[in-house]
């Protein structure tokens, strides 16, 4: 299930597709700045139901650690929708947390593009693509012991991997540039998905509030909703369960068919 090299994939598969059910969502989850597919394996073990789940590793992440960044969001998107549209899935749930809602976004308009049906973008932990565009965000440019004080105090980074320059060195330029891409993207003045979107953020987390999620209302045409789950800004890596059970039921309770999740609560 990976279209691009064996060695490099762009997709990471994460949970099997349950092959006597056909037609099932494809789920695929963009990670947030600096991180890869793994952090959500937890994610995809927690799922119940027939779909698939795979995870985005972007250039210079994961697998494909040896290639360069990508230049911007739009570079980054047209890639991970190539290889979508690649699986020819009868419909895909999006799921971006942080760096990865906006590049969510991107894929969702990509995957317009190339027909392939999005059945739901679940944006986790950020605000809207336009709202970023619209901020002067410079936290790309702060120094390192800056960068990893806020990555440790939102629960990004373990703190016993301060005590590891080596691999520090080689996880901040990553990190980094993710999040230049991010504060940096601007989206298509006007662009908006015809999808519909849950926007959810942790319930502890001081820096997405209810109003940031509610702005994605303004990236859709379709209905946007605005959930909360136990956990701070990186909650998807504190409670992958409660994820687990919100995307368990976009890809399947939307079509109709409710399952019972006892993965943990949604809000």
């Amino acid at each position: 299930m990976t279209p691009a090299t064996a060695s490099a994939p762009v997709l990471v598969l994460l949970r099997e597709a349950d092959p006597v059910a056909s037609g099932a969502p494809l789920v695929v989850l963009m990670p947030h700045s600096g991180c890869n597919s793994g952090v959500f394996l937890p994610v995809a073990q927690a799922m119940i139901g027939p779909s698939a789940v795979v995870a985005v590793d972007y250039p210079g992440h994961g697998g494909r650690f040896i290639e360069a960044p990508a230049p911007d969001v739009f570079v980054l998107a047209a890639e991970i929708a190539d290889a979508v549209a690649a699986l020819a899935p009868a419909e895909v749930v999006l799921f971006g947390h942080s760096f990865g809602s906006i590049v969510g976004f991107e894929v969702a308009r990509g995957l317009a593009e190339r027909e392939v049906r999005v059945r739901r973008l679940v944006a986790s932990s950020c605000v809207s693509p336009h709202a970023m565009a619209a901020e002067t965000r410079a936290v790309h440019q702060v120094s390192d012991k800056v960068l990893l004080d806020l990555l440790v105090g939102h629960g990004g980074l373990d703190a016993d991997l301060l005590a590891e320059p080596e691999l520090l060195e080689v996880m901040l330029p990553v990190i980094r540039h993710d999040t230049m891409l991010g504060e940096l993207h601007r989206p298509v003045p006007g662009a908006v998905v015809e999808v519909p979107v849950t926007a959810v953020g942790g319930s502890e987390d001081p820096t997405v509030s209810r109003t940031d999620l509610a702005g994605w209302g303004t990236c859709t045409t379709a209905e946007c909703t605005v959930e909360f789950v136990p956990g701070g800004h990186f909650h998807v890596m504190e409670h992958p369960q409660n994820i687990a059970a919100l995307l368990t039921a976009a890809a399947h309770r939307d079509a109709g068919a409710p399952l019972e999740n006892t993965g943990g609560p949604t809000s």
